[in-house]
């Protein structure tokens, strides 16, 4: 019964904990892709690439001397990111940084990774020295050459001084995977989040949903009314959003737990989908059902391991 509720788990999840909407390295179109470069603030902009599959956005810190990266398509979105990083001048990619382990966040770690130090959560480099097989893909990942690896890493946090900026990156929980780090530009009073959160009127999946839950809290404590937010694949938001999102996470979470104390089983559960509580946050569109996000509350609260991500 255990394996049976696993397996289910596992499909269930396919279409919100997978990196984006991409199930398999290289089915992401990027030569059908629209690039924009986006000033965020100060010397703080998001490359972002629109394909038929996905939407990807890389933050780039310029400094005299070269660029600070924030995640990065697979290696097939490089020409055009190139393209966008020259045009805002010939420097070299200097750091890189990993939001987490999944494909299309650390596309970039062979390209930039010879001459450029890549830093992220410990987790990230365990999971690239190493073969993976999550559920999502048909094929394993990895293990990457060591030129992607990250030649820094951190269990809680490490701060990067590069180009006026004092950039962090918190790991404050596993939530969408357990390599998750949140990027802080301090000065710019710019927070990239990776794939924790998508912004208004869509919602994260993850491994350990309280994980994202607490992550998120975390944030919102953090920021103000002027912080500009960056997620992986949805275009850029603000704290109040974010204030509203984290409640309706806190709620439903609350209200799962309820229903398994009451004895609810897995199915029950997923099947009454997401409450009316998140009517606001999706308008003026309806409510989607939300069963897979759901199943992964309860997959959470029941303590069931999906960290194979």
């Amino acid at each position: 019964m255990e394996n049976i509720l696993r397996a289910r788990l596992m499909l269930a999840l396919l279409c919100v904990c997978c990196p984006a909407y991409a199930f398999q390295v290289g089915t992401t179109d990027f030569t059908k892709g629209v690039t924009k470069v986006l000033p965020v603030r100060d010397n703080v902009t998001v490359i972002q690439i629109r394909t038929p599959q996905d939407l990807n956005n890389v933050v780039v810190l310029t400094g005299r001397d070269g660029y600070l990266l924030v995640d990065h398509p697979e290696p097939a979105a490089n020409p055009a990111i190139q393209r966008a990083l020259d045009d805002l001048g010939k420097r070299p990619v200097k750091f890189l940084l990993n939001t987490h382990w999944h494909y299309d966040h650390v596309g970039g770690n062979e390209i930039y990774g010879p001459d450029a130090i890549i830093v992220a959560h410990e987790n990230v480099r365990k999971r690239l020295m190493t073969k993976q097989t999550p559920f999502w893909s048909p094929t394993p990942i990895g293990p990457y050459p060591e030129r992607a690896w990250p030649r820094i890493t951190f269990r809680d946090m490490v701060t990067i001084h590069f180009a006026g900026e004092d950039i962090e990156m918190d790991h404050y929980a596993n939530g969408h995977t357990d390599t998750d780090s949140v990027v802080y530009f301090a000065r710019a009073n710019v927070v990239d989040v990776g794939d924790i959160y998508d912004g208004k009127g869509s919602y994260a999946g993850g491994a350990d949903m309280e994980g994202i839950a607490h992550s998120l809290s975390a944030v919102l404590e953090r920021i103000n009314d002027d912080t500009v937010i960056i997620t992986g694949h949805s275009e850029m938001s603000n704290r109040r959003e974010l204030a509203e999102y984290v409640p309706l996470l806190d709620q439903t979470i609350a209200l799962v737990r309820q229903e398994i104390a009451a004895g609810k089983s897995e199915k029950e559960v997923a099947d009454a989908g997401l409450p009316e509580i998140w009517k606001p946050w999706f308008a003026p569109q309806a409510v989607p059902a939300g069963h897979d996000f759901v199943r992964q509350i309860y997959a959470t609260l029941n303590h069931t391991d999906i960290l194979d991500q």
